[in-house]
């Protein structure tokens, strides 16, 4: 498995505030995996606890294919406003939405302000606790993001989120999993 790398993501969310670690829960409810900060059913499943290690369990796969930009890209939504994910494997990488994702999808608070410097200069971010983020076949409730103005994407989908999954690549295909 080959890490994919995006030296401009990598620089700039080392400047973002790092995720909390919480207890992470999964919930299979008619084949729809959702993942929460708090037990989010009746077969709520404690994935870790303070940063541990995820239990993995086979049940589906998103199959992604590299684009000519080098990216990983998977259709989602925030709070059912559908946006475009750039997968960024990056370590260390939290889940950063556009302001005009945010805005769209009727994230109206922030808090953690904060700068950041991107290649356009320094930039003011905010966190925010987003009710319902999906991707592919995953469901996250109750994500803390990173809202950043200028973002040239909807938004990048971090191991904040990835790290309770399985990612693999094989050449230009890129597989996520529980």
């Amino acid at each position: 498995m080959r890490q994919i790398r995006c030296g401009f993501c990598a620089w700039l969310l080392a400047l973002l505030p790092a995720p909390v670690l919480a207890a992470v829960y999964k919930c299979v409810d008619d084949g729809r995996v959702t993942y929460s900060a708090s037990p989010c059913g009746s077969n709520a499943q404690l994935l870790s606890a303070q940063g541990g290690e995820p239990q993995q369990e086979p049940q589906g796969t998103l199959t992604l294919y590299l684009r000519s930009d080098h990216s990983y890209r998977v259709q989602g939504s925030v709070n059912s406003q559908p946006v475009e994910f750039v997968v960024d494997t990056v370590a260390s990488s939290s889940t950063v939405l556009s302001q005009r994702v945010a805005a769209a999808a009727g994230i109206r608070s922030c808090t953690g302000l904060g700068i950041a410097a991107t290649a356009n200069g320094m930039v003011r971010n905010c966190v925010a606790t987003v009710p319902e983020l999906s991707f592919g076949l995953f469901h996250v409730n109750n994500l803390l993001v990173t809202i950043l103005p200028g973002l040239n994407v909807d938004g990048l989908l971090g191991m904040d989120v990835l790290r309770h999954m399985k990612v693999e690549q094989h050449g230009d295909v890129m597989y996520i999993s529980n």
